[in-house]
C-alpha cells in the first residue's frame, strides 16, 4: 500500500497539455490541512468486452454540417494538437485500429489518434463500437502524463505537474472515447476506470443520437 500524506495542488485539466501554476493560482486554492490518499499497487478496475459489429448504425452521414463544438475543436487543432504525433504515409484504418486495440507505447496511441482525427469518416463507427470494450492494454512511455484513475491505482507516478486527461486510455474504450471527444469537442461521455457496462452502453446510445442529429440538419 502506498500513501500520500500531503497533496499541495490538484489540477483538473479540461484540455490536454502542459500548464504553468502561478503564485496567484496557488493563493486561490483552498488550504488543505491534511489529505490522505491510498494508492493501491493492484488495479481493481473491472474489465469487460461487449461485442458490437453493427458499424452501419454508427456511421456518419455522407454530408453534414459540423456542430459548433466540432468546429471549435478543429480550429484549436490548427494551432496546436496536444498529444499529437506524426504517422507513416502507409498508415491506414487497420493500423489505427490495431494500435488502439494493442499498442502500449503512449506516442503510438497518439499517432493513431492523429490519423483518426484526419480520417474520421472511416474510423467513426469503429470507435463507437469499441466504447464497450474495456480490455486493459496498458501504457508505457507516459512521462508526466496525468490520469487520476491511474495515479490512484499506482499505474502512473504523479510528478506534481504535467499534461492531463480524464479518459482512461489504458483501456480500448478509453482510447476510443478520447479520440471521439478530441474530434468533436464533445464531453457527454468520458470513460473512467470505474465506468460500468451500463454507462458505456448508454454512451453508445448518446453517440447514436449525436449522429441522428447530424442527419437531421
Amino acid at each position: 500500500m502506498k500513501t500520500i500524506t500531503t497533496i499541495f495542488i490538484l489540477v483538473s485539466f479540461a484540455s490536454f497539455g502542459q500548464t504553468t501554476i502561478t503564485k496567484e493560482d496557488i493563493e486561490k486554492i483552498p488550504a488543505i490541512d491534511s489529505a490522505t490518499f491510498n494508492l493501491t499497487d493492484k488495479d481493481s478496475f473491472v474489465y469487460f468486452v461487449i461485442p458490437d459489429t453493427n458499424y452501419d448504425k454508427y456511421r456518419l452521414p455522407d454530408r453534414f454540417d459540423k456542430p459548433a463544438n466540432w468546429k471549435k475543436a478543429e480550429e484549436a487543432r490548427e494551432q496546436l494538437e496536444f498529444y499529437g504525433n506524426s504517422y507513416p504515409d502507409t498508415f491506414a484504418l487497420q493500423d489505427a485500429l490495431n494500435t488502439i486495440d494493442t499498442a502500449k507505447a503512449f506516442w503510438s496511441v497518439c499517432s493513431s489518434k492523429s490519423w483518426c482525427l484526419k480520417n474520421y469518416d472511416q474510423v467513426f463507427p469503429h470507435l463507437i463500437a469499441r466504447l464497450t470494450d474495456k480490455t486493459l492494454v496498458g501504457l508505457t512511455g507516459t512521462a508526466d502524463l496525468i490520469i487520476w484513475d491511474r495515479i490512484m491505482s499506482g499505474d502512473l507516478k504523479f510528478y506534481g505537474h504535467g499534461g492531463g486527461m480524464d479518459e482512461d486510455i489504458f483501456t480500448v474504450a478509453g482510447r476510443a472515447s478520447w479520440i471521439l471527444n478530441e474530434l468533436t469537442g464533445e464531453e457527454f461521455s468520458v470513460v473512467h476506470g470505474a465506468t460500468t457496462e451500463q454507462e458505456l452502453i448508454a454512451f453508445k446510445q448518446q453517440w447514436t443520437e449525436f449522429i441522428e442529429k447530424l442527419k437531421g440538419k
